[in-house]
């Protein structure tokens, strides 16, 4: 059995903003970490700056999603996703994944 497989079968199509907030409740903290170890000169993945504007980022759209005041779902776009596919932005490899997803669901997987 292809076990990649079998994590997608337990993907939901749909999420609640309620998930959303928990996936990034869930990624915060790992940014944060790779901040702090830029600052210290702590190599790695990711540039301080762009750790702080992925960090700002999904702070912005967690607020939003508390509030219940997140944008039209055809207006619902994250800029690092832009970065990472045109200015070649990296962070930690897994690290990145999580951030795909938050932005797949912030985009097109929220329910109504």
């Amino acid at each position: 059995i292809d076990e990649g497989n079998i994590m997608v079968l337990k993907r939901k199509i749909r999420y609640e903003i309620s998930d959303l907030i928990e996936e990034i409740d869930a990624v915060l903290p790992k940014v944060n970490k790779e901040l702090e170890n830029r600052k210290q000169g702590i190599p790695g993945y990711g540039e301080i700056d762009q750790l702080e504007a992925i960090k700002e980022e999904l702070e912005e759209i967690r607020k939003m999603a508390i509030e219940n005041k997140l944008p039209p779902k055809g207006e619902r776009w994250v800029r690092y996703g832009w970065y990472f596919t045109h200015e070649d932005w990296e962070v930690e490899p897994s690290l990145e994944e999580n951030l795909k997803e938050i932005a797949d669901i912030y985009h097109r997987k929220l329910k109504e």
